[in-house]
């Protein structure tokens, strides 16, 4: 029984979170020679959707065509300034429906917050883009958001992560409807992982966290910064300020809202990335850079923040890395 899935795309579509796992699905049809799936784009008002990218992308039905129409999956893809984009009661409408009428919903990056408008995810554990989490956390607080997820399944349920992981999302359906051969031939011949080493959050540039609250706070951040080989605890911290342990994990927690030590190894492992992106120095060598005594705690500290490890990371962004060869 051939497959339907349909993706919405509103105007000012990611065109990738559209075609990406688009292209995933038509993969399966191209290697089994026999459609599988059944491929649609849904507008909201007109059949010509201009993407972000200003190329127009044709639909292929309007949302208010066939309401009552089942589909296997449906998807409602992001787009950059999704934040600004206001949808009609009548729109988030006929999304709820067409989502609870599906064998399967979700969304592909900031899709996230449409989807959620709609109630769907309230009591749900989703991903969504990085750069957008906090905003969706802060909008919906019913929603319980995983920022390093690439994709999360739960129940009918599935989100992806940002733009690229709509295709993770995609395979990982294939698997599911055709098994782990079928989608690992279909990984294969986009040349794309099939399971993604780490999580979104090694593609974060976010930075480092920016200087916030008092200014003794501040003075104190700048100087670990430009310290990081030396400041081992966070009673080096304390002492530097001149107040307890205590006190300083409260001056956190009133202007950060994170505790010293989180935002010591928060700092450490962004001082560690970049060292792997941009010098050749040994994983142990960068421990040493960044205040460790040993590559045993920077490699746990490592897969605290992101889910793999130093090794494992270099060789990703040095594009090196194997997917199906473990360290």
């Amino acid at each position: 029984m051939i497959k339907k899935v349909q993706i919405l795309a509103i105007p000012g579509v990611q065109l990738l979170d559209v075609s990406g796992p688009l292209d995933v699905f038509a993969e399966v049809n191209q290697q089994l020679g026999r459609p599988i799936y059944q491929l649609e784009v849904l507008a909201w008002q007109e059949m010509t959707i201009v993407t972000s990218s200003g190329v127009g992308l044709l639909a292929t039905a309007l949302m208010a065509d066939r309401p009552d129409q089942q589909v296997d999956t449906f998807l409602v893809a992001g787009a950059p300034d999704i934040a600004r984009f206001t949808p009609s009661s009548l729109l988030l409408s006929q999304i709820k429906q067409r989502a609870l009428q599906s064998q399967r919903f979700g969304s592909v990056c900031t899709g996230a917050l449409l989807l959620a408008a709609t109630g769907l995810l309230d009591g749900h554990r989703v991903t969504t883009h990085w750069a957008i989490a906090d905003t969706l956390c802060k909008e919906y607080p019913g929603v319980q958001v995983d920022a390093d997820a690439i994709y999360i399944a739960e129940g009918p349920l599935r989100t992806a992560a940002g733009v690229t992981s709509g295709l993770d999302l995609a395979l990982m359906m294939v698997e599911e409807d055709m098994g782990r051969e079928v989608a690992m031939s279909v990984a294969a011949q986009l040349v794309m992982f099939f399971k993604r080493p780490g999580g979104q959050m090694q593609f974060s540039r976010l930075g480092r966290t920016s200087l916030s609250g008092r200014s003794a706070l501040q003075d104190l951040q700048r100087w670990v910064t430009g310290n990081l080989s030396q400041v081992f605890s966070v009673q080096l911290m304390a002492e530097h300020m001149g107040i307890s342990s205590r006190h300083l994990s409260r001056l956190f927690t009133q202007e950060l809202g994170i505790s010293p030590g989180e935002w010591l190894e928060q700092e450490k492992i962004s001082h560690a990335r970049f060292m792997l992106e941009s010098s050749t120095l040994t994983p142990k060598q960068i421990a040493v850079q960044c205040g460790y005594s040993s590559i045993d705690i920077l490699r746990r500290a490592f897969y605290r923040q992101l889910n793999t490890s130093p090794a494992q990371y270099r060789k990703y962004f040095q594009g090196k890395t194997d997917p199906h060869q473990a360290e």
